[in-house]
């Protein structure tokens, strides 16, 4: 018994080391994760110490909590709790993923990775993994874009991201399609909007996809094609967990039936993100899942 009570006492040590608490989050508003899993969220007003545990003092709407450093999982300044905004349903948007760093899968029937180069450089690389399908036939995606401004309203609490990227895909090994694109990201407190505009580099208008012995489509998509894309991300005001995402693609402006609309939820935390939804586009009714985790 005494050394089950050691190894607890070392471990409650260590743990409340690792929670780390930078002098400019004091007076910020901050999300504090315990390891009940509850979550406090309000005004950081410092450190403290109670019956000699380091602990720290939070304002919130019903009052001041004071918490024991040892009871804490995360703390993350408001600004920066939700950690998958660089990405929709499908759509990326402008926001950085900066040091949010994911692993992901969409379908289920694709590996892929996220990383951020600072709060400038975000790469995505996504490969499918159907079985039964032969390596050439498969899906590869690669996106790369760079966040070149982000700048506070004047007047209203958030910001404006805007960013330009590229991406360059693979529907089938000799099926490359290439894009450039310029979107902006409008934050609020709780919605985030993003416009994107992108244009189709390649020059080939018919595509012959293959998927082994399941079969094969044909697909047209014009060369020099400008299309247009609108997200939305709202976080349910009673649930900070859940998100509704919404967005709007047309993949060619002088083809307006090459619209689809895609809804759905994602239910997410500081570590995880579950995305479940539908695209429906002319005659076609897809359903969409995604999951991200960002262990770091």
């Amino acid at each position: 018994m005494k050394a089950a009570a050691i190894v607890l006492v070392c471990c409650a040590v260590v743990h409340a080391a690792a929670v780390e608490i930078p002098d400019e989050w004091i007076g910020t508003l901050v999300v504090v994760r315990l390891t009940t899993g509850d979550q406090v969220r309000g005004e950081l007003l410092g450190r403290t110490q109670r019956d000699s545990i380091e602990a720290i003092r939070v304002r919130t709407a019903i009052g001041t909590a004071t918490i024991d450093l040892d009871q804490i999982a995360e703390i993350r300044p408001l600004s920066r709790s939700y950690r998958h905004s660089w990405q929709s349903l499908l759509m990326p948007t402008a926001e950085p993923i900066g040091d949010d760093h994911s692993l992901m899968s969409l379908e289920l029937m694709t590996l892929g990775v996220a990383a951020g180069v600072g709060d400038v450089v975000s790469i995505m690389a996504l490969r499918s993994i159907v079985p039964a399908i032969p390596s050439s036939h498969q899906l590869s995606v690669l996106d790369v874009k760079a966040t070149v401004l982000q700048a506070d309203y004047q007047q209203l609490d958030g910001h404006l991201s805007v960013a330009v990227g590229g991406n360059l895909a693979w529907v089938n090994a000799p099926n490359r399609l290439q894009h450039v694109w310029l979107a902006g990201t409008f934050t609020r407190v709780r919605s985030r909007l993003t416009v994107m505009t992108f244009y189709n580099l390649s020059s080939r208008d018919t595509y012959d996809i293959y998927a082994g012995t399941f079969g094969s489509v044909t697909m047209r998509y014009a060369p020099n094609a400008v299309g247009f894309g609108l997200g939305l991300d709202v976080q349910v005001p009673s649930r900070d967990d859940l998100h509704v995402l919404a967005e709007l693609w047309n993949s060619d402006l002088a083809r307006p039936y090459q619209t689809m609309l895609a809804i759905g939820l994602r239910l997410a935390n500081s570590a995880v993100a579950l995305d479940a939804g539908v695209a429906i586009a002319s005659q076609v009714v897809l359903p969409i899942a995604a999951v991200r985790w960002t262990p770091w």
